[in-house]
């Protein structure tokens, strides 16, 4: 379990549905993220007033600001490849993977918290204290505003997915399994129990059931109830303003 992509994650998650890739990446000028297709190489978007997927990055960028006016949201608009790295980051997650490669940025320092009673070792509720700021982005995304921008972009989208191999993906379906593999992650009553994992190298779950999900859910848990219930309300709502409601994610 790390530390940093859990932060990463949120991140992404700040405006899935919108279009972009406002995860953290290492820098404005980092290329391609091995196993992300190029957007030099993929296919230009068909004749809709929108720029070519390799000229889209100003189109994108300046679109996405009216999302919100967190300032943390707009910092993460600042890397290169937005709608490649994110429909890339979408496939990852939508097949409960962790796009470790584009996230290894952000997130807090140090050892996970955890805190020990009657000999055993639980997740410290403090844990999730350390993501407030990056679940308040994501609570700051006007999700209607996301649902029409993803609307706009969904050529430019379509085109990314089909740099991936996916032809005649539909990067809206693609959206929707990515929700739905990260509404499907339990949201815990109480501190998870954990311990050591192999060879004493960070923590894992103590209940087999947890330790089972993927690792995408499982970063999802990291950011503690309050902020997985957070995002998770914010991803229904999105995924409703694209006319998919929860009953049909769930």
């Amino acid at each position: 379990m790390e530390n940093k992509t859990a932060l990463g994650l949120v991140a992404l998650l700040a405006v899935a549905g919108a279009g972009v890739g406002l995860y953290a990446v290492r820098g404005r000028n980092a290329a391609p993220s091995p196993g992300l297709s190029s957007p030099a190489a993929a296919p230009e978007a068909a004749p809709t007033g929108l720029p070519a997927l390799d000229e889209s990055d100003p189109y994108v960028r300046e679109k996405s600001f009216a999302l919100s006016t967190d300032l943390s949201v707009r910092s993460w608009l600042s890397s290169d490849s937005l709608v490649a790295r994110f429909v890339g980051a979408l496939n990852r997650i939508a097949k409960g993977e962790i796009p470790r490669e584009s996230l290894g940025a952000f997130g807090p320092r140090g050892k996970y918290p955890t805190t020990k009673r009657n000999g055993r070792i639980f997740a410290d509720p403090a844990g999730g204290a350390r993501y407030a700021a990056a679940v308040g982005a994501v609570k700051s995304i006007d999700a209607a505003a996301a649902a029409r921008l993803f609307d706009e972009l969904q050529p430019l989208l379509d085109a990314a997915y089909a740099a991936l191999g996916e032809k005649g993906g539909d990067s809206r379906e693609l959206f929707f399994s990515a929700v739905r593999e990260l509404l499907a992650a339990p949201v815990p009553a109480g501190e998870p129990e954990l311990k050591p994992g192999k060879k004493g190298i960070g923590w894992v779950y103590a209940d087999e059931k947890l330790e089972r999900l993927s690792p995408a859910q499982k970063q999802l848990m990291r950011l503690g109830p309050a902020g997985q219930k957070a995002v998770q309300e914010k991803l229904r709502a999105i995924a409703l303003a694209l006319g998919r409601p929860g009953s049909r994610l769930e």
